[in-house]
């Protein structure tokens, strides 16, 4: 039988983790425009531009390629480190997320533990219960079987001392009844034993039985959101991580454009001698 109780609570509490997690990955790290590698590297571009329709001498063009190399190989190590950069935060942002999981496990746990501590309570409780009942079935049957067994003593002794027959046929049919009275009260004290055992037997077992079902139950729905959430995490990980190496890549090409503007430029311009 499925228990109804469920904490509902339990499917609200995924929804804060995620709502972080719509952020752009690459916010909070500057654009390689922004930086002053790729500044220099425009400047450079610009001033290349400006002498573009200058004569220049072989050791001036090899200079100014070599510079531009340079400048360029500084742009694209800073796309490099931003790269890492938003690769960080990414992972930042991962693992306080993963702490949320963490909180939900722990959430789990707890009321699992409470739910074996209330089964355990209800346990003691019910054995309490039968010890009582057993106990007031044992004094009720000993108080009878006390009165009993007195009596059959007396008839014993009356039945030792007597001496005409008609008397003693008498004491052994009273000693006869008084015992058929002992077995008697003995089956029924076995039976309302039993009774009273099988009572308490059926509420162990159901007891355990809705307890076992309400621990699995709370233990199902709390793994479903902790997987439900570390699928989403790692997916928003991944996401990050490709919309990094997107950018890393897209950056890596603005450095080569500004790079090929300037290598068009020192390829118009005029050689001294040519």
């Amino acid at each position: 039988m499925r228990s109804t109780w469920i904490l509902t609570a339990v499917s609200l509490f995924v929804a804060p983790a995620l709502v972080v997690a719509s952020a752009p990955a690459n916010a909070a790290t500057p654009s390689i425009r922004s930086t002053k590698e790729y500044q220099a590297l425009k400047a450079y571009v610009s001033e290349l531009d400006a002498k573009k329709t200058q004569q220049q001498t072989p050791a001036e063009i090899s200079k100014y390629r070599s510079e531009l190399s340079k400048k360029r190989a500084k742009a694209s190590t800073k796309v490099r480190v931003l790269y890492q950069d938003q690769l960080s935060k990414a992972k930042d942002r991962r693992d306080k997320r993963k702490a949320k999981v963490v909180a939900l496990k722990q959430r789990r746990n707890a009321q699992i533990a409470q739910l074996k501590n209330a089964r355990q309570q209800k346990l003691n409780a019910i054995a309490a219960n039968r010890r009582a009942a057993i106990a007031r079935i044992n004094t009720n049957y000993a108080n009878q079987q006390d009165k009993l067994n007195k009596q059959l003593k007396k008839a014993r002794k009356k039945l030792a001392k007597a001496t005409n027959p008609v008397v003693k046929q008498n004491l052994r049919e009273e000693i006869s009844a008084i015992q058929d009275e002992l077995d008697t009260l003995a089956q029924e004290k076995r039976s309302d034993l039993n009774i009273a055992n099988n009572k308490y037997d059926n509420q162990v077992e159901n007891a355990k039985e809705n307890y076992a079902q309400r621990i699995e139950n709370t233990t199902e729905q709390f793994n479903s959101q902790i997987t439900n959430l570390q699928t989403r995490l790692r997916e928003l990980y991944q996401q990050s991580k490709q919309n990094a190496q997107q950018r890393r890549a897209d950056e890596f090409a603005i450095v080569k454009a500004k790079y090929d503007e300037g290598v068009g430029y020192i390829n118009q311009m005029p050689v001294n001698g040519q």
